[in-house]
């Protein structure tokens, strides 16, 4: 699956679940889908359940996808910015208390 290629909404659709999923949530959508899609019999939609898993159960990966993949064709300096000017304001976002939890 190319990651790149998706928006913010495809790993969370592929699973089943939304965008605000936790991590409980996100394994069990995991564990359901693994039963509607063995690997023996449904081997190219497994891999896209995997590779969504992969991503998402990891909080810091999490994070960062849904910064990046919200407007994908932002520089890296940009994005900074924009969360810089975001803490400034309103105070830390959401996405530096999950970064801090890691």
């Amino acid at each position: 699956m190319n990651l790149n290629a998706l928006s913010k909404s495809d790993l969370y659709r592929v699973l089943g679940i939304g965008e605000g999923a936790e991590d409980e949530p996100i394994r069990a959508a995991y564990l359901a889908k693994l039963k509607q899609f063995p690997p023996d019999r449904c081997p190219a939609e497994f891999e896209q359940v995997r590779d969504a898993y992969e991503l998402l159960r990891d909080r810091r990966r999490r994070a960062q996808y849904t910064l990046f993949s919200a407007n994908p064709d932002a520089s890296l300096e940009s994005l900074l910015e924009g969360m810089d000017k975001q803490r400034q304001s309103a105070g830390p976002g959401p996405w530096l208390a999950v970064l801090k939890e890691r």
